[in-house]
């Protein structure tokens, strides 16, 4: 279709951007020397260029000085002038990130608004050392990391390198990622989601503003040389996959004891290795969405030693069942089972009090998973399109601190979840549509409400 398409279009330029390796452009649809079709890439590698047979190589050279200093300017937005003082340390910060726009867009926004000279002097002699003895590459990151430095705020840190156990290239859903960050307990101490979700568009905000993510409306997303310096921060303490499809999940040497974060998602992973029992006593993010298929069996040894787990991500996996293990993770904030269509057994969950998130929509399991009223400090659960009808009768009464709830359930059944936000459900008929109304109405909580027939 593509190359019909072009073919008809006649002359015209095609422009690929980012090109990693070597790839035959008439197998994708690209026809090579038919009426006018050109083509440009662009690549970090000159064996790419070799590789694809380009006719002519531009080598784009780092800014000028003047042309570096002018785009620091500019980013830096200054109502003021500078004070000699300050301009000669500028000089020196600008030409200690050669040339390179993201470095200087990205130390440019760290500096907005710092007007003591002393302040810019320790940036340049943090720069500085960062740079000493570093490659190329190596300078770039390290360049980039100022502005990691800069954020002041350990969360706002921690919520930056979790976005980065996402996938190269991914658009983001804002409100996914927040979500992301309230499962891990990264914006705490705040009663209410709606406050937790102000907290994390703002540090979204921040995150764009220095230029670590890239606001693209109700999405972010990731530079690929910002994830580059995020995974080499995180390099120690986390293996991170996303989106390789893996084949087998890495061997347990890996996974060491100061292993913090794991994020495999997208993988496609059809077996783990009997017995395997990593000891990792600090991993608390454990990330295998979308990345088991419906052979894999998850072993009881595999979380034996898991016992910091906060996170557990399994939505879209093809498990048919969970390990009783599972129900030893008693530090367990978020249990994630969206979209697990042949999950037919979930354990016993009353063990797993500290619990706050369990969504296991989309999933045929025929009843709701037991031990639900022992989860007392459930704020987060969703159990829509699935075959569970309702939730056992009297759960709500104790899941006092319920702040979003997607069930359903009969309108009596949230007349004492006073904290809760967000309630949707799905009614058998008109009169218990009209009830739930009529308790909404007469409710004084500023919730937001989603009633379906059904």
């Amino acid at each position: 279709m593509l190359s019909d398409c072009l073919t008809k279009i006649g002359k015209s330029i095609m422009i690929l951007d980012d090109v990693w390796e070597y790839f035959n452009l008439e197998e994708v649809g690209i026809p090579v020397g038919v009426n006018g079709i050109k083509l440009v890439l662009t690549t970090r590698s000159y064996d790419v260029c070799r590789q694809m047979l380009c006719q002519e190589n531009i080598k784009i050279e780092p800014l000028s000085n003047k042309e570096a200093k002018s785009l620091f300017l500019e980013e830096l937005k200054f109502k003021v002038d500078l004070n000699l003082e300050i301009e000669v340390v500028m000089d020196s910060i600008v030409k200690e990130c050669e040339g390179l726009p993201i470095g200087l867009i990205m130390m440019a926004r760290s500096m907005r608004g710092v007007t003591n000279v002393f302040e810019w002097r320790a940036s340049l002699v943090k720069l500085k050392e960062s740079s000493m003895g570093q490659t190329c590459m190596e300078k770039v990151l390290m360049n980039l990391k100022f502005s990691y430095d800069h954020l002041g705020n350990s969360n706002a840190q921690q919520c930056f390198l979790s976005c980065a156990l996402n996938p190269e290239d991914r658009l983001i859903d804002k409100f996914e990622l927040i979500e992301f960050f309230i499962d891990q307990g990264l914006i705490g101490g705040l009663n209410t989601r709606k406050e937790q979700y102000d907290r994390g568009l703002t540090i979204l905000s921040k995150l764009g503003n220095v230029c670590l993510l890239e606001d693209h409306g109700h999405e972010m997303k990731m530079h690929d040389l910002i994830l580059d310096m995020a995974l080499h921060i995180m390099s120690t303490t986390s293996i991170v996959k996303a989106g390789k499809r893996l084949r087998r999940i890495p061997p347990e040497e890996y996974w060491t004891d100061v292993l913090e974060k794991v994020s495999l998602m997208e993988s496609e992973i059809s077996e783990f290795p009997l017995n395997m029992s990593p000891n990792c006593p600090k991993l608390s993010t454990l990330l295998l969405n979308r990345s088991l298929s419906k052979d894999v069996v998850l072993l009881d040894s595999f979380f034996k030693q898991l016992c910091g787990l906060k996170v557990l991500n399994l939505s879209g996996c093809q498990l048919t069942e969970l390990p009783n293990s599972i129900l030893e993770l008693v530090k367990l904030r978020a249990l994630l089972l969206k979209n697990c269509m042949f999950l037919r057994r979930i354990p016993y969950l009353g063990k797993l009090t500290s619990l706050k998130k369990l969504d296991a929509s989309g999933y045929t399991v025929l009843k709701a998973p037991e031990g639900l009223e022992k989860l007392v400090n459930l704020r987060y659960l969703d159990l829509t399109n699935s075959y569970i009808a309702r939730l056992p009768k009297g759960t709500p009464d104790h899941l006092l601190d319920l702040q979003c709830l997607e069930v359903s359930v009969k309108e009596e059944d949230i007349t004492k979840l006073g904290a809760l936000e967000a309630f949707g459900c799905s009614l058998q008929n008109i009169d218990d549509f009209n009830k739930c109304v009529r308790f909404i109405e007469q409710s004084d909580s500023p919730c937001y409400y989603k009633l379906e027939g059904i």
